[in-house]
């Protein structure tokens, strides 16, 4: 019988045995033995019932393979390869003698049995989401076969390159003569370790000298490293790595570094964060919990997808058995605290390090080669999560003083980016306009992690005036005229994410006063305008409005700003009786305090003009803007945009008067000045080719009109989008004139299309819905449906009676409308008191003179003749014909139509002859 010290004569049985009695384990060696194995604790280690494994203990029934016994034993540890080696001829020699039928394993040999590694990190068992990268790794060496492949692997910090790598040498160590890690942070570390790699394999005598030894492994590497695969850890950036690198052969190289900048030396594959499946699967995987998946997903959210958290997290909730949702509250209540705890840090990844400690020291190395990138990541940390556009650095420099301004001259600011994504802790990207793919600006973001721990270091005093200088930053950046000026919607959407948390959405007060009220104002008109949010705009404009009151004061300029801007969006919102005394006092403070011809007076009076006109003042309207008119082509010029909306306001406002002839050279005009100084494509030359369309269709060039409507409909879709209520203004205008020229059923589904735009963007009850109703109505009772069209016309007089007051101009069209279908379906005696009660508002509001009091006169006129009422029908047709002939004309065909009707009269009652000279 063989003694112990000579087992090679040894069956497999008797040989297992032997290493389950001593306790053989990874990380052991051959001279220390450890805790022994029972035959139960090896078959689950194994997967196998210990039946099985007492079977193999008495050389029976032996397995196929090995490989999964020999990790158990003896893990990856070079220092096992012998013994190894000595377990797998055993089981050869065993599985042969048996005699069994199957295929025998391949005799076993040093050549390929023993893979030299000192891989010092365990392939965590819960390893999940990496099988792309792995494969993108193996497609990397692969297509460097024979040429000595280098593969980087380069992500933030705590993403999980490290482990990555590892896992990849594991599951590939059958295929290397070799695997050898390097730590490669610092040169002493990578040359003491390619040092030891020449020791292992004999290139070298043990006292040689280190850089004889470099030498020789370095050449050994490029003539003998065809089946080595070196393993470079957290290089700092590829500079530092190039003397280390085998200067050719077909030695393969995989690197993790924090860096990016490979592309001269490696390929690269960027390693991402987990997504919130991957996250979560991970944190049930590693603590059982399997009824808290939704738990687990919110957290991954709130980790960012980093898997360094993801393990301390599991940890903790591990060893305090906590569920991830307490975990997830202590998390947002004390995240710093959390992330400094060493008891739950993973061993594997830096000696240990807390994750608070992994990222605060990758700031204070990125601050040593360069002490503005602190003071930019720190400025970035306080800023919302999300990308940071580029510009807001460069374009507000001196704001930020002191090491930044400095730094960041030339392209010093594409230095310290470059600085701080060495060290993992911000990513550079380009965002795409949501709008237009074509704008992309250069950005960077940083991981809500290390937003959170580099905002740490501005607590105290320092916080607030570092939260001051960004707001003034980006009161300096965000655009101004972004109420109307498409130009500057992109850069508002890139930033407003960022400044809105700056003021605080949460209607907190603004740490810098002095430049809040301007951004506040900013965030507010981007609502009002592009995004027609009004709801969202009112309390920013309100917050603007009380800052200024407090800081500037109740008659400055500025607060009459403020004032106007709030006022407008009420106007929006027809709340036109709250609008008016904001309008009123607006224009007193810049009249006293600037003078009665001011360009701001100009600006006020406008405003205040048609807050009176949409309410239906037209002859103070007039008034006002006549005069704003006369200031602004004093004082802009008579080319001027401002020029040309008040000529289009003045033009809107005698159009409205019955004077179309007289507002059409107006629209022209302005419509001129617009597509001149701000271009064929601006919202307000949409604006003025719409007023311009209605001046034409008024005066019967429908044709022309059409023309003019569909291009003002496809710049808004173009610049607002599909959705916005000016695209829903240009649909209605279009739908109305196709309605006129009898295309009923082209003019259908655009007015369908308004009414839901309308209803969605502004709410059910704005008058702008009651009007899309009101047309949708018309449409129906034209093609003759009065039962689908009568609930439409209600709604629509019930949200203008609420919205506008029982008195208002486009209450009096309601009134008109739903009379006219009563009286179309017979129920004249139900008809009449509305058109009565309409014909009244129109005398009041707009005088007895606006053709549209002639319109009600004419159609209670109708009425009355229908229900034989001669002697009032006809007083009523010649009060029509009279106003109609001095508003618009003879030959206009409301003129003409009243005549018609009052010359049917004539002749219903026997005056043919007067009937005949009516008409004519």
């Amino acid at each position: 019988m063989a003694s112990e010290d000579d087992r090679s004569e040894w069956n497999f049985g008797r040989l297992l045995a032997w290493h389950l009695l001593r306790g053989t384990r990874p990380g052991g060696t051959t001279d220390r033995p450890g805790r022994r194995w029972s035959a139960k604790a090896l078959a689950d280690g194994v997967g196998v019932n210990d039946r099985t494994v007492r079977y193999w203990l008495k050389n029976e029934h032996l397995p196929p393979e090995i490989e999964t016994v020999e990790r158990l034993l003896f893990g990856s540890d070079e220092r096992y390869a012998e013994w190894r080696l000595e377990l797998r001829n055993a089981h050869f020699e065993s599985w042969r003698a048996k005699g069994n039928e199957d295929e025998p394993p391949a005799r076993p040999s040093a050549e390929t049995a023993i893979s030299v590694s000192n891989i010092p990190i365990r392939t965590p068992k819960h390893f999940l989401g990496r099988d792309e990268s792995l494969a993108a790794i193996d497609a990397a060496m692969s297509r460097g076969q024979g040429n000595g492949a280098i593969v980087a692997l380069h992500g933030l910090r705590g993403v999980g390159k490290t482990t990555l790598a590892a896992a990849y040498a594991e599951r590939h160590r059958r295929d290397w003569r070799a695997a050898w890690w390097i730590r490669a942070q610092t040169d002493s570390t990578m040359r003491a370790d390619l040092v030891a790699l020449a020791t292992r394999f004999g290139w070298v005598a043990k006292d040689e000298t280190e850089e004889t030894t470099l030498t020789v492994v370095m050449e050994r590497l490029r003539h003998e490293g065809d089946d080595i695969l070196l393993v470079y850890d957290n290089v700092p950036d590829a500079e530092a790595l190039r003397p280390y690198l085998p200067r050719g052969g077909g030695a393969r190289a995989l690197v993790t570094s924090n860096a990016h900048a490979w592309r001269g030396v490696a390929e690269t594959i960027e390693i991402s964060t987990w997504p919130k499946e991957i996250g979560a699967d991970f944190l049930i995987a590693r603590t059982g919990r399997h009824k808290e998946r939704g738990d687990a997903e919110a957290l991954t959210e709130a980790f960012g997808g980093l898997p360094l958290v993801h393990e301390h997290a599991a940890a903790y909730c591990e060893r305090l058995d906590v569920p991830f949702a307490e975990y997830r509250k202590r998390f947002d209540a004390a995240p710093v605290r959390l992330l400094d705890d060493a008891r739950h840090a993973p061993a594997e990844y830096h000696g240990g390090q807390t994750v608070l400690k992994t990222f605060t020291l990758a700031i204070e190395q990125a601050a040593k080669l360069c002490p503005a990138a602190q003071s930019l990541i720190l400025g970035a940390a306080l800023l919302a999560p999300e990308p940071i556009p580029l510009f807001f650095f460069s374009e507000a420099r001196e704001i930020f003083g002191e090491p930044l301004a400095s730094a960041m001259q030339d392209d010093g600011l594409d230095e310290i980016v470059a600085t701080l994504r060495a060290f993992g802790l911000i990513e550079r990207l380009t965002i795409e306009d949501q709008r237009d793919p074509t704008i992309r600006t250069d950005a960077i973001r940083l991981h809500r992690l290390v937003r959170r721990v580099a905002a740490t270091r501005a607590e105290g005093q320092a916080r607030p005036q570092a939260l001051c200088t960004l707001l003034e930053a980006m009161a300096r950046v965000y655009p101004k005229n972004v109420l109307a000026d498409p130009k500057t919607w992109p850069r508002a959407r890139m930033l407003d994410a960022l400044a809105l948390a700056l003021v605080g959405d949460d209607g907190a007060s603004p740490v810098c006063d002095a430049h809040a009220a301007d951004l506040l104002d900013a965030l507010a008109s981007f609502r009002h305008g592009p995004l027609a949010a009004y709801s969202r705009a009112q309390p920013l404009y309100e917050r603007a409005l009380a800052i200024r009151k407090k800081y500037s004061g109740a008659d400055h300029p500025d607060t009459a700003k403020s004032l106007e801007k709030l006022a407008g969006l009420l106007s929006a919102r027809s709340e036109f009786a709250s609008a008016r005394p904001l309008y009123e006092r607006a224009l007193a403070i810049c009249e006293t305090a600037l003078g009665p011809k001011h360009p701001d007076v100009a600006r006020s009076l406008n405003n205040l003009a048609e807050c009176l006109s949409a309410h239906g003042d037209l002859a103070g309207a007039r008034l006002l803007f006549e005069r704003t008119l006369a200031i602004c082509e004093t004082a802009f010029g008579c080319e001027d945009p401002f020029t040309a909306t008040s000529l289009n306001n003045l033009a809107g406002v005698r159009s409205a008067q019955g004077d179309h002839v007289g507002a059409r050279p107006l629209y022209e005009r302005a419509l001129a000045i617009f597509e001149t100084a701000l271009g064929p494509e601006h919202p307000a030359t949409a604006t003025a080719l719409d007023n311009l369309a209605g001046a034409y269709s008024a005066l019967g060039d429908h044709v022309g009109a059409r023309t003019l409507f569909e291009r003002a409909l496809a710049i808004r879709e173009h610049v607002l989008g599909l959705d916005h209520p000016e695209t829903a203004t240009s649909l209605n205008n279009l739908a109305w004139l196709l309605s006129a020229l009898g295309d009923l059923m082209k003019a259908r589904p655009l007015y369908e299309r308004a009414v839901a735009i309308f209803e969605t963007a502004l709410g059910p009850e704005h008058p702008a819905t009651a009007t899309g109703l009101d047309n949708l109505a018309g449409l129906l009772a034209a093609r003759g449906d009065h039962v689908g069209a009568q609930p439409l016309y209600e709604r629509a007089l019930a949200i203008r009676a609420k919205a506008l007051g029982p008195e208002h101009s486009a209450v009096a069209k309601s009134l008109n409308n739903l009379a006219w279908l009563l009286s179309a379906q017979g129920d004249h005696a139900g008809a009449r008191p509305l058109y009565e009660r309409a014909l009244a508002i129109c005398n009041k509001v707009l005088g007895p003179e606006h053709p549209d009091t002639a319109a009600s006169f004419g159609n209670l006129a109708v009425l009355l003749r229908e229900l034989g009422d001669v002697t009032e029908s006809e007083r009523l047709f010649l009060e029509a014909i009279a106003i109609g002939e001095k508003a618009l004309g003879s030959s206009h065909s409301l003129t003409q139509r009243y005549r018609s009707h009052y010359a049917r009269l004539l002749y219903e009652t026997g005056r043919f002859n007067e009937a005949i000279t009516a008409s004519s």
